[in-house]
């Protein structure tokens, strides 16, 4: 099979995988949330934090590494597997010893039995890790897409069950020991690579000079984007965790499907022109006219309508986390509108700018926790989302010193479709306004879904018809495997 032929197989069941993963995840989620209660999701949201946190220490880069290293000897793969293999188990036992602290920190005895018990998942995970990173290093991607949706089915329906008999939280954390092991399972039945009782220093340092680096960024990650749930567990409680992670969900899920396909695809076709700046720049600029188009769309319309959405998909009990969702909807937008800053930084070989740029993150974010949750979780959102909008700042000086690029051009895109949105919302809070207050809820989400996603169709189409052209034409693209390479490298 040939490269192209390689990509475009890829990226349909990366498709796959997104859209199967999020929406049996979505329809698992509102079913639990409907069965249990805000501190059963703010307790498993602090285990997650933890084991999050400890998965990166267990694999520290060794995965990416493999999938990089050019030449790889067998003694690289068994190195690989057993080093990650002793880390899961090493954490396994320290969550285990440290699961009494942790809790006490955070005032919350339960948390100990859940870090013991959901540690085993990090071991469930490690001896099956290195199985999937042979399949993407071989650019098969059907496995692991179809290893997800096992895992996904299996997790969900135990969890479901053990929701339906009870167990409250406990649920949940069943949910992810089932979803880890049927999914080991699954990769190694599937996988010819069986290890061998091999072990090389020398291998493993090969492998630590590409796996350091990425550590690193990811610690700073992880800090940046798990510190908000740290805080309020600790200083709001675990209830209120809870309300914020279903406030986060759709947000989430909307990041998941509308930027993972474009940040997958943008590093290679940028890195293909890092030696030509003006077609770059011009690459960005294009991408950013289509991207811009569905992130305005798609994220304002959910903070429009999520006073409305969350009680109908998670129940009435979460009605108060509507309007975090909306603000949280708002912070996705300043997200997806830096989507580029990355790429293109990687591309013309920019890392110790991203490296410094996440140091300022994750000072930033640190402050906007610690001051922000004084005044309330909807303080500590906002604060987040100035440091992003501080951000692009220094961001757009890398950039304009790296390749030349315009801030002016680069945000001009981001005109009309702010405008459409702000139309949408007004249609949609008029919508509101005159449907009468006992409609059935599917039919107020439908009516405000329709009138809003018309409007704003309709003010793109008037100001910017040539933009939802391109974008309606890279959708064809998209399903039309044979063109895929060329379409992202002409279209991103």
């Amino acid at each position: 099979m040939t490269l192209k032929k390689q990509v475009a197989h890829g990226l349909k069941w990366q498709a796959i995988t997104i859209v199967g993963q999020r929406l049996l995840s979505l329809v698992v989620f509102t079913t639990l949330a409907r069965l249990l209660d805000p501190s059963a999701f703010g307790l498993v949201a602090l285990v997650g934090v933890y084991m999050f946190f400890a998965s990166m220490i267990a694999d520290q880069g060794i995965g990416t590494a493999l999938v990089q290293r050019m030449n790889l000897d067998p003694e690289h793969v068994d190195t690989a597997f057993w080093f990650n293999s002793a880390c899961a188990v090493i954490l396994c036992l320290g969550t285990i010893a440290l699961a009494r602290p942790i809790s006490l920190l955070f005032h919350e005895p339960q948390l100990a039995r859940l870090l013991c018990w959901s540690s085993l998942a990090l071991v469930f995970n490690a001896m099956s890790a290195i199985h999937g990173t042979l399949f993407i290093r071989a650019m098969d991607f059907r496995r692991p897409a179809i290893r997800t949706l096992v895992a996904n089915v299996a997790g969900g329906a135990i969890g479901v069950g053990m929701a339906v008999a009870g167990y409250g939280v406990w649920a949940l954390v069943g949910q992810q020991l089932i979803s880890s092991l049927a999914g080991a399972i699954f990769i190694w039945s599937a996988s010819p690579y069986r290890p061998s009782a091999r072990f090389s220093l020398a291998h493993l340092r090969d492998l630590f000079g590409v796996s350091s680096s990425i550590l690193a960024t990811s610690f700073l990650w992880f800090f940046s984007s798990r510190l908000d749930q740290i805080v309020i567990g600790r200083f709001a409680g675990v209830p209120v965790l809870g309300f914020y992670v279903i406030a986060g969900k759709v947000p989430d899920l909307a990041n998941t499907v509308t930027q993972q396909p474009m940040t997958e695809v943008s590093l290679p076709a940028l890195s293909r022109l890092q030696n030509d700046h003006e077609q770059m720049r011009k690459a960005i600029y294009k991408g950013m006219e289509l991207h811009a188009l569905v992130a305005f769309a798609v994220f304002v319309g959910i903070a429009t309508v999520a006073p409305d959405l969350v009680p109908f998909l998670f129940g009435s009990k979460w009605a108060a986390a509507g309007g975090l969702c909306s603000l949280l909807s708002l912070s996705a937008l300043v997200n997806a509108l830096q989507i580029f800053f990355y790429p293109a930084l990687m591309a013309t070989g920019g890392a110790g700018n991203y490296v410094l740029l996440s140091v300022f993150h994750a000072i930033g974010v640190l402050v906007a926790c610690v001051v922000g949750i004084q005044f309330g979780v909807t303080w500590l959102v906002v604060g987040i989302i100035a440091n992003n909008l501080i951000l692009v700042g220094p961001s757009m000086f890398y950039l304009r010193n790296r390749i030349g690029l315009s801030p002016l051009e680069h945000y001009k895109p981001c005109l009309v479709p702010a405008l459409a949105s702000l139309f949408m919302s007004a249609v949609i809070w008029t919508i509101t306004r005159v449907l009468p207050t006992d409609i059935v809820p599917v039919l107020r989400l439908a009516c405000e879904v329709s009138s809003g996603g018309l409007a704003y169709i309709v003010c793109v189409r008037l100001f910017a018809p040539s933009a939802l052209r391109a974008l309606a034409q890279t959708a064809g693209h998209a399903f039309r495997s044979s063109n895929t390479l060329a379409d992202v490298s002409t279209t991103i």
